[in-house]
């Protein structure tokens, strides 16, 4: 072979052997950063749900939202009076799954003759892992009264905190991390003097739920 061939044959040889380790320490570079935690970039995501831990309401899990009624104050009545109180949430889009439209249905007694009572009932709804994500509730109450001749009736309690002649309410714009830590919320349906014959003032208690995720 001439020698002119061989050291062509040598400099392929060795340019090929350069580009092989270029590609081959790159491949290698990748995979030890994949494997490291990135906290200065706050990317890592420990439940691989797809939200980094910085911004995720429950790192090791998907995060749940506890609602309890804890006080209902209201005018004097005079008879027993069977309410049921309609929630809704709206997770507004976890990334593992749509959690819009939940609703429960609270019911308890107010008794005769008092101007207040205490529930404490509640119910734990599915909520988007996004701190950053606004989440919504709704709400409405109401309780149905039978009469001798005129049938059954039923009476919806105003909540709302304004002269709107509405008896629900919405609000679709609740800071979920703050929720999530803990949060009182007072809906009051008797500051606003309206026309409505069942006003009242409902407690409610934002709060984690996140022990009942396995």
């Amino acid at each position: 072979m001439p020698e002119s061939q061989q050291q062509a044959d040598v400099r392929i040889a060795v340019t090929s052997a350069l580009v092989f380790g270029v590609f081959l320490g790159a491949a290698l570079f990748g995979l030890i950063i994949s494997l490291m935690p990135n906290t200065a970039t706050g990317l890592d995501d420990s439940d691989l749900d797809g939200v980094p831990d910085s911004h995720d309401l429950l790192v090791d899990g998907n995060a749940r939202m506890r609602i309890t009624a804890t006080s209902l104050m209201h005018e004097k009545l005079a008879e027993d009076a069977n309410i049921t109180l309609n929630i809704t949430f709206d997770g507004n889009g976890d990334p593992s799954g749509n959690h819009d439209a939940q609703t429960c249905s609270l019911n308890f007694t107010i008794i005769a003759n008092t101007t207040g009572t205490s529930p404490a009932i509640g119910c734990t709804f599915d909520t988007s892992d996004w701190s950053m994500l606004a989440v919504g509730f709704g709400y409405s109450m109401s309780h149905t009264e039978e009469t001798e001749f005129d049938g059954t009736f039923t009476h919806y309690w105003d909540l709302f905190p304004g002269n709107s002649s509405d008896t629900a309410g919405y609000n679709s714009s609740m800071d979920a991390w703050m929720l999530h830590q803990g949060t009182v919320v007072l809906l009051n349906g008797m500051s606003d003097s309206d026309d409505n014959d069942w006003n009242a003032m409902l407690t409610i208690v934002f709060a984690a739920d996140d022990e009942m995720v396995s």
